[in-house]
């Protein structure tokens, strides 16, 4: 046989060789990786102040975060602002420092903010990497039949809803409402629970937007009595709420109302706000950060949710902690295509003028005259 013709054989010294080599390169790389992550400072940027949902969360998350990853105390800083806008931009500005923060918590109303286009953003929520979020949805609550009646179809009232503010929390609940046909005109202004109940009772609006936590059935109880019932919740199908007293999530209704599924661009803008107004605290890391420290901070959110503590935060709270795949998969419904993010800003873009001008000719028009008679 020629020689140059010969096929090369592989001793089995050089396959186990080989193997050894390759499995000592990737320790060699997580122990760098971990070697990294201890020399760093150890800063998490808090997307909100000390008594905000994240700051209660970062209070327990930190220290336990860092005992599971064997890395000194991390240092908090937390940041002014409601909806975490603030927190998200200096966490993307700080990116740019010679030892940048080594993640981020944050609400999902800063996500909602950059889906809407919001100009204080300057930071891309997409490139986030996601290993931890806490999950709640929300419900809407009112007296309104959604079985619009005749008469109020020939008057053509819009259906009144609190909100914060038009690109609000309550957003999920505007847009149900819209796909529903029952013309939504929101109401800004009232940035608490309370406050929203007041205004309910007081008849200053039709529909309110509740969270789904701990103080939910008692409100919900001494709303009954005054007539007032749960509309939807804000929730995708099969949520993990639906076993422990969730009203029906706003795609059965919609299927009882319409006798099919809902299947339009509006109906995927709902699920992408949805997504995002259920995450109340999510840890993020730079989009820069190694496979290897992602997968120590995946695993460490991992250990750190079975621990007793994080397990009866969130049962006080009435939240679900999301790790792993399900964190991403969360995640994933809040990074929809662009599309979507479009079909969105169009929306509001059309509907705010809309409800400005009419909310304006209604605090100026004059009261009617009652009759002496």
């Amino acid at each position: 046989m020629n020689q140059n013709k010969r096929p090369t054989l592989f001793s089995r010294r050089k396959v186990l060789g080989g193997a050894v080599a390759g499995v000592c390169a990737v320790v060699g790389k997580t122990a760098q990786a971990h070697q990294d992550l201890t020399d760093e400072s150890g800063r998490l940027i808090v997307a909100g102040v000390a008594d905000s949902q994240c700051g209660r969360w970062a209070d327990i998350l930190a220290p336990a975060l860092a005992e599971a990853l064997h890395v000194p105390p991390f240092t908090l800083t937390t940041t002014t602002g409601w909806d975490g806008v603030t927190g998200a931009n200096l966490f993307d500005i700080q990116q740019e420092q010679a030892v940048p923060p080594a993640g981020l918590i944050v609400p999902g109303r800063a996500v909602l903010a950059a889906m809407c286009g919001d100009s204080r953003v300057h930071y891309d929520y997409q490139r986030w990497i996601p290993t931890f979020i806490s999950h709640q949805p929300m419900v809407a609550v009112g007296r309104a039949s959604l079985h619009r009646s005749l008469s109020s179809i020939i008057k053509g009232q819009p259906l009144r809803v609190a909100v914060s503010t038009y690109a609000g929390a309550e957003l999920p609940t505007l847009l149900a409402l819209d796909i529903l046909a029952l013309r939504p005109l929101p109401v800004p202004g009232f940035g608490t629970p309370s406050a929203a109940i007041d205004a309910l009772r007081a008849g200053t609006v039709e529909v309110i937007q509740l969270p789904f936590d701990a103080d939910y059935a008692g409100v919900m109880a001494s709303l009954q009595e005054d007539g007032f019932e749960p509309l939807f919740a804000n929730a995708l199908p099969k949520d993990v709420f639906q076993h422990r007293g969730l009203p029906p999530d706003f795609t059965s209704i919609y299927m009882q109302e319409r006798r099919r599924l809902p299947s339009s661009l509006e109906y995927d803008v709902w699920s992408a706000t949805t997504a995002a107004c259920a995450m109340k605290a999510g840890v993020m890391l730079p989009n820069l950060s190694t496979p290897a420290q992602v997968a120590l901070w995946r695993h460490a959110c991992q250990a750190v949710a079975s621990q007793q503590d994080l397990r009866s935060h969130a049962r006080d709270e009435n939240e679900v902690m999301f790790t792993g795949n399900a964190c991403a998969a969360a995640y994933n419904l809040m990074t929809p295509d662009v599309s979507v993010l479009l079909a969105l800003r169009r929306w509001l873009s059309l509907n705010i003028p809309k409800w400005r001008d009419t909310l304006a000719r209604r605090s100026s028009s004059p009261a009617p005259q009652q009759n002496p008679n």
